[in-house]
């Protein structure tokens, strides 16, 4: 018999055995010690949309505080298009290894799903969810010289006069808070899409549309000077800096609720040790009072959630969105 085909002699057998043992206690054991390390280089947060905006800045403020709970820099990557879409896109086929994170939002992930046919994510099996960050609900907005004070009054109004709403566009949250609006209170609306807010928000100042639907982050300034106002919130609940404006859900029933949320995830596959460490390292950070009160500053309330939860309301938003994106035929077309 050639010597290589020959049985392993015992010994040999029993340093082969032991030899595998202790490469995979090795390996079993590297995991964890990589985890309770982390982490030990910056991390990445790619920002789904273009640098300046309300979604860029609040990231940016969330990273600074984070930087500070973990010890390590916090860079923002803005890998804008397609709603939102290419940036997350990028994350979610990123290495799991905790250093590159998706400044997640409404748009990206919970009315993504609803509107692109072909998404090369799953906004619950392509990530860890991490927590949710903040959220601030929509606004129904018009300006001050338009001879309406109610929601009641603007559907009156819309039955014998044109009346035009502006959106970012498409799809958008705004568009879509517009159409569920008309839905539920049979309101006569013409959309107009805009390529992004600023111009719809200046449009309807300057008398070319009636109204549009912004957070108060973006209508804040023409509140104050009273250019515009509020005829209602989209929120839950009645928010506690605008007490005596209702709530859509109030005046017309049904579950209308419609907020601009930001949150934070991480490729699937990710350590659970390092979901939770980002987790508590988010906590730790929206329990910065300078951080809660840029956040109040720029009309967010800060939400702290464990990670089942903020998947748990992911679920939630994206069935809501995609059962009012399929009843509408809303498209991005």
């Amino acid at each position: 018999m050639n010597a290589r085909t020959k049985a392993a002699s015992p010994s040999r057998r029993m340093y082969l055995g032991a030899l595998a043992a202790a490469t995979l206690a090795v390996t079993c054991a590297s995991a964890p010690a990589r985890a309770a390390e982390f982490p030990t280089g910056p991390i990445t947060i790619v920002v789904p949309f273009p640098p300046g905006g309300p979604t860029d800045t609040t990231a940016r403020l969330v990273g600074k505080a984070l930087a500070k709970q973990l010890g390590q820099p916090v860079v923002v990557e803005n890998r804008a298009g397609a709603g939102g879409t290419v940036g997350s896109t990028h994350v979610a086929r990123s290495k799991p290894d905790g250093y590159t994170l998706l400044w997640a939002s409404t748009s990206s992930l919970a009315v993504a799903p609803g509107l692109y046919r072909n998404l090369s994510y799953s906004p619950l099996e392509s990530f860890e969810h991490i927590g949710l960050v903040a959220r601030s609900p929509i606004l129904l907005v018009v300006r001050s010289s338009l001879e309406v004070d109610s929601l009641q009054a603007l559907t009156a109004y819309s039955a014998k006069n044109k009346v035009s709403y502006g959106s970012a566009g498409n799809g958008s949250i705004n568009h879509l808070t517009g159409e569920w609006f008309k839905e539920v209170s049979g309101a006569k609306l013409l959309h107009v899409p805009y390529k992004g807010g600023a111009p719809a928000l200046a449009d309807m100042l300057g008398g070319q549309i009636e109204m549009t639907l912004e957070t108060i982050t973006v209508v804040r300034p023409y509140l104050e000077s009273g250019r515009a106002k509020v005829l209602a919130t989209g929120g839950a609940t009645r928010s506690p800096d605008m007490p005596d404006v209702p709530t859509v859900r109030e005046i017309y029933g049904h579950d209308f609720e419609s907020y601009s949320w930001t949150g934070l995830v991480a490729p699937a596959g990710t350590p659970a040790d390092v979901v939770r460490k980002l987790n508590a390292a988010l906590h730790a950070a929206q329990d910065d009072p300078e951080l809660v009160g840029q956040m109040k500053a720029g009309g967010q309330d800060v939400i702290k959630t464990t990670p089942a939860e903020f998947k748990q309301f992911l679920a939630n938003d994206t069935r809501r969105w995609a059962e009012l994106i399929k009843r509408t035929n809303t498209s991005v077309d």
